[in-house]
């Protein structure tokens, strides 16, 4: 049963770009290729019989930071996102997901609190996650809703750069606005995650308007740091997201992982886990 639940139908572009197909099953059980990021899609509003089966691998301090949030909806759904998040760590490490120790690095970035090669981060917008899980090296990704009622020329001239607000600006009309300003936010949070930073060390601390071969350079005052990669994802209709990553040629697998599959998968790999 380990390899029962995995299919590996991916095709990657040579630019590291996957195409718009997406696989419906979960990966290769075990680490997943050392040139390789895997990015989970996950529908985070699910039937109360699945959300209550996932809800039993969360840890007690996940459970209470749930229990801190004002809305239901938005309860549940940080419950099945860290749920799926467990899932997809047990099986890249194949251990049960209650085995699974989460801690956080430097500035608050959640890591896996014993040695590993494996890297992930999360990112979700309503009621979609996104998850990335590579052993690349450092990882970022975000997701937001398009169509969003933004002033992105107003906010892009007060928080990114110069050259980024000059570019939203210059666009043909204001949905094109929207559409780049949150196309440039999804690529600087992808940067700023992968790093460790958040948007709090400055928006305008990176740059994210070239092309998608070019560095990605954080600047710290008047260091230049280290590069990333940034590409863009078209995991869905209504969404932009990014992922950054070291510098390397890595290529992108897409994963539609839909919760009922992957609860099947777990209880034949690890039984009584789940």
């Amino acid at each position: 049963m380990d390899r029962a639940c995995s299919h590996d139908s991916s095709r990657c572009c040579a630019d590291g770009q996957t195409k718009d197909l997406m696989n419906q099953t979960l990966p290769p059980l075990g680490l997943p290729p050392k040139t390789v990021i895997d990015v989970w899609r996950v529908e985070l509003d699910q039937p109360p019989e699945i959300a209550a089966t996932l809800d039993e691998i969360l840890s007690a301090e996940e459970r209470e930071r749930a229990n801190r949030f004002v809305f239901a909806r938005d309860a549940a759904r940080f419950r099945l996102g860290r749920a799926m998040l467990r899932l997809g760590l047990a099986w890249y490490l194949e251990q049960p997901p209650r085995e699974i120790r989460l801690t956080t690095g430097w500035r608050g970035k959640p890591r896996l609190a014993d040695p590993s090669e494996l890297h992930f981060n999360v990112s979700h917008c309503g009621g979609l996650a996104l998850i990335a899980f590579t052993t690349v090296g450092e990882v970022g990704v975000d997701v937001e809703a398009l169509g969003r009622d933004v002033e992105a020329v107003d906010i892009a001239t007060s928080n990114f750069t110069r050259n980024e607000a000059a570019l939203i600006a210059s666009a043909p009309t204001p949905e094109e606005q929207v559409l780049l300003f949150l196309r440039f936010w999804t690529r600087k949070e992808a940067v700023l995650k992968a790093d460790g930073c958040g948007i709090f060390d400055g928006l305008d601390s990176v740059d994210v308007s070239q092309p998608a071969a070019n560095l990605v350079r954080l600047r710290e005052g008047d260091n230049i740091e280290s590069g990333w990669l940034v590409r863009d994802l078209n995991m869905v209709d209504g969404f932009a997201g990014s992922i950054a990553a070291p510098p390397g040629d890595w290529s992108i697998r897409k994963w539609n992982i839909r919760c009922e599959d992957a609860i099947r998968c777990f209880v034949a790999r690890f039984p009584g886990e789940l």
